[in-house]
This record gives C-alpha cells, sequence and structure tokens, in this order.
C-alpha cells in the first residue's frame, strides 16, 4: 500500500470533497430511481446539511484529506475530545476501497487513542459495508449516540481483562509475527489496575527496548512500549507493562 498522508482540509478542497461525500452515498441514492439532476442537487443540499453540523456541533474537529502517494483519496473528519476520538466521517473514492487505506486509517486512530486511554466512536448507517471493517478491527455496537439512522460503535483500548482474553491468540508487532504468551494479574492502585504482557517473537526477530506497532485481531492496533525480558532457542520474549484507569 502506498504512503498515507492526511492533512487539513482548505477551501480549495471543497469539490473534491463533495465529489467524495456524493460516492459514498451513491450506490443509495441510485435505489431512488431519481433522475440525475435530482440526485445531485440531494447530494449537494446533504452535503452542506452535514457540514453545518459537524461545524456547529464539534467546532474543533479537523477535516482532513487523505492523500495515497501523494494523490487525494479520501476524507477522515475526526474531533479529538478529552474523553474520546470521534470520527465524524471517514470515506474513500471508489477506487481507493478495498485496498487497506480505511484500515490503516483507523488502525492509526486506534493507536492514537490508546495512548491517551481514550475509545474511539464513530457511528454507521445500518447495513453499510463499512460495518464488517469497524467488527474486524473491534468496534462494538452502543446505545450512546445511536438513532434509527445511524448505528453507533465504539472501541475502547484493551484492559487486563481483554489481553488476558487475547493470550495465545497471535498479531504483529512492527510487522513481526508476536504471540501474547501470558498476562499477568491485575494489581489495582487507586483508580488505576497494572499489569504486564509477554510477548513471544521470533529469535531472529531483532528487538530493542522502545516503542512498536502491535495489530491483533481483537485488540486493534496499539503502540507498545516493550523491554526484552528473555531469550530462547526459538523466541525472544518481550514484556509491556499497561497502567489503565479503571470504573470506581
Amino acid at each position: 500500500m502506498s504512503a498515507l498522508t492526511v492533512r487539513p482540509a482548505v477551501a480549495g478542497d471543497d469539490a473534491f470533497l463533495r465529489a467524495v461525500y456524493a460516492s459514498s452515498r451513491a450506490e443509495e441514492v441510485a435505489g431512488f430511481g431519481w433522475p440525475d439532476e435530482q440526485a445531485r442537487a440531494f447530494l449537494a443540499m446533504q452535503y452542506e446539511a452535514q457540514r453545518r453540523h459537524f461545524r456547529s456541533a464539534w467546532p474543533r474537529a479537523v477535516d482532513g484529506i487523505v492523500a495515497a502517494a501523494g494523490e487525494p483519496v479520501g476524507r477522515l473528519y475526526v474531533d479529538r475530545g478529552a474523553a474520546a476520538v470521534t470520527v465524524l466521517d471517514i470515506a474513500l473514492l471508489p477506487t481507493a476501497r478495498g485496498t487497506g487505506i480505511g484500515t490503516a486509517l483507523l488502525r492509526g486512530l486506534q493507536a492514537e487513542a490508546a495512548a491517551l486511554d481514550v475509545p474511539v466512536a464513530l457511528q454507521v448507517r445500518p447495513g453499510h459495508r463499512a460495518v464488517r471493517l469497524y467488527d474486524r478491527l473491534g468496534f462494538r455496537s452502543t446505545t450512546s449516540g445511536a438513532s434509527e439512522e445511524r448505528i453507533a460503535m465504539r472501541w475502547r483500548p484493551p484492559g487486563h481483562a481483554e489481553w488476558a482474553a487475547a493470550v495465545g491468540v497471535p498479531g504483529v508487532l512492527a510487522g513481526v509475527p508476536a504471540l501474547p504468551a501470558e498476562c499477568s494479574p491485575a494489581l489495582r492502585l487507586g483508580p488505576f489496575e497494572q499489569f504486564s504482557v509477554a510477548l513471544r517473537v521470533p529469535a531472529d526477530a531483532a528487538f530493542a527496548q522502545g516503542t512498536h506497532r502491535f495489530e491483533h485481531p481483537a485488540l486493534g492496533a496499539l503502540d507498545l512500549f516493550v523491554v526484552p525480558s528473555a531469550r530462547t532457542g526459538d523466541d525472544v520474549t518481550l514484556t509491556a507493562t499497561f497502567a489503565r484507569a479503571v470504573a470506581p
């Protein structure tokens, strides 16, 4: 996959953003059976309504232009609040769908949210093709923020219970197979729980102490600070230590 960048949208991007929005709803609107002119007018009206709503409800959110290999391919509109990273809109041109770009963008947001110990929240239309992607990345439906037209979904940084359940299920650490092999008991320290996880990687993998991206089918994407702690002829054990806020 080509290198991805996301930059803040500027006034000159308006036509592109309108095209991305129209393409994201083209299949839905085609089902209405309207003439092309009526469909275009409806999509333009809907785009303006969405823009006004986003700017009013999330004034600090950033509307971003997603580019692959320097070419604009989509939109990522995100509000980075104190309590959550909220995805207001993620949409790609048809030619960019199914290429891994959406997955990469969401995994990046998961890692960003995990570092802040806040969830990633989003909404999606029932039956939309993106629901399968969100499920695969660990997002789960929630009643908070849901409506008749939208499913509210949320991904939370994994705590002790999630890591314990992930033991034995392989993931990937900086491109290298990595197996969560052990999760220590959680130690409760006031409003936090502290625990450690042992990850096993192949013996020939060169990992120094530091931060590396970990991707896991159940946990999502996380930037883990790991410390090499043991070595055998078959594998190297890396230890990551966590302190997570817990409900009182």
